[in-house]
């Protein structure tokens, strides 16, 4: 951590009113997901006696307390020290997604991934954690870099190194939804903090190589492809949970058969509660309830990007980027999937779906967005800072593309020439205006 970051984190935060925007739009996709996660895995509790039957809306709503005693944390500590934990919290996770698969009776294989670690009744998935600690600690690295992030050693070698094994560490498991997810999330915190246009360019097509090739590489993986490509091929087998989708989507109609109501998750559609809930939505609420969910990440996205706009430190913009980035896309991804609009990936739908880790983690993550909104400038403070913010790129950007000599002299020219008074020879002029430095 360089001497900048250091000096950040002794600086007391001077704290404001929250963006109580974000909030409700957090507060409102977690009562609504809670709701749809009944709904939609009643049909396998229904049978049971007493508590039983609610044992699922139990288990979301035990997650979800977890979740909001997290969130109430991030929001009251000052993102600055999570700077001082970045490094040693990614060694960490890395070491335990490695676990996963190499140390045999720590990982737990569901739905064809090893990415669970089960204690009791209580599963733990590090995929999950892994997500935000990138974040904090690619945030942490690239505002200690600053302006290096352009240069090759610096900005894209280290990048694409930190990527890659983390995406390796994912791929064992094997699970290709969240290595696209964490991937995309670092390519938009790397294009915010800098990243020159032909190395931006030039990972963007070596990674979309290396997800074609992922993509391909196992049977499984390429099956989903061509089902994708023509979903009618296979109902019986990969297609069934697309197919049973579509009917739930389509049975809806404008305004849903009702809340409780739908057909389709009653053995039919697989994964109701996970990653197909928002079939279930479809079904019920109809094309009104699954707008009012994509409204409520635009709303989050839109609170999300204007709270890294106005940060009071690129530390804090690349944090609120990334964070947003990451409930955007991947809400993206699984909409996306379950309508067939890109290929399935079986990632769950941020705040919304039944999940343990995923839950928890994603509110403790809007916690610390909620925490930068707490200490973001106004209008009249942001003008200063991007008028300097300006210079200095101005300043580096002459720096790394230096004007030939020649140029020079002949803008200097140019501009005595349209400053000089009529009938005065420009020359005279020329020393007054070197002395100010404008042209220099």
């Amino acid at each position: 951590m360089n001497a900048r970051a250091r000096a950040s984190l002794r600086k007391a935060p001077r704290y404001h009113e929250p963006d109580w925007w974000l909030l409700s739009v957090l507060l409102t996709l977690v009562m609504f997901g809670t709701v749809m996660v009944f709904s939609a895995s009643f049909p396998q509790t229904a049978a049971a006696a007493g508590l039983a039957r609610y044992s699922e809306l139990i288990r979301q709503i035990a997650y979800a307390a977890v979740g909001g005693l997290g969130m109430l944390a991030a929001i009251r500590i000052d993102y600055h020290r999570y700077a001082r934990f970045a490094f040693p919290a990614l060694l960490a996770i890395m070491l335990l997604l490695a676990a996963l698969v190499f140390v045999p009776g720590v990982g737990t294989e569901i739905y064809g991934a090893k990415a669970w670690i089960l204690v009791g009744p209580v599963s733990f998935q590090p995929a999950e954690v892994a997500k935000l600690v990138m974040i904090l600690y690619m945030a942490t690295w690239f505002a200690g870099k600053g302006a290096r992030v352009r240069s090759f050693s610096y900005g894209l070698v280290q990048f694409s190194v930190l990527m890659g094994i983390l995406v390796g560490l994912l791929m064992l498991q094997p699970d290709l939804g969240t290595a696209t997810l964490l991937v995309t999330v670092g390519v938009a915190m790397f294009f915010v903090a800098g990243a020159a246009p032909l190395q931006f360019a030039a990972f963007i097509i070596l990674g979309s190589a290396s997800f074609l090739a992922l993509a391909l590489s196992a049977s499984y993986r390429r099956e989903r492809l061509l089902v994708f490509l023509n979903p009618d091929t296979d109902i019986r087998n990969l297609g069934w949970q697309l197919f049973q989708a579509r009917l739930a989507l389509g049975s809806g109609g404008l305004f849903g058969l009702g809340l409780g109501a739908s057909r389709q998750k009653f053995s039919w559609l697989p994964a109701a509660e996970h990653d197909a809930i928002f079939a279930v939505i479809g079904e019920e609420l109809g094309l009104a309830g699954c707008a009012f969910v994509l409204m409520l990440f635009v709303a989050f996205a839109w609170r999300g990007f204007q709270i890294a706009r106005r940060a009071p430190d690129t530390l804090g913009t690349l944090i609120a980027v990334g964070i947003t980035t990451w409930v955007i896309f991947q809400a993206a991804f699984n909409i996306g999937g379950v309508t067939l609009a890109i290929p399935f990936t079986g990632i769950p739908l941020p705040f919304i779906s039944s999940g343990g880790t995923a839950l928890a983690v994603a509110m403790t993550s809007a916690g610390i967005l909620i925490n930068i909104s707490r200490q973001t400038l106004s209008t009249t403070e942001l003008a200063p800072r991007r008028a300097t913010s300006s210079k200095s790129t101005s300043r580096q950007t002459r720096r790394a593309h230096p004007v030939p000599a020649s140029s020079r002299a002949r803008a200097r020219t140019r501009a005595q020439q349209a400053t000089a008074p009529r009938g005065q020879p420009f020359g005279r002029a020329a020393p007054q205006r070197a002395e100010t430095g404008r042209w220099e």
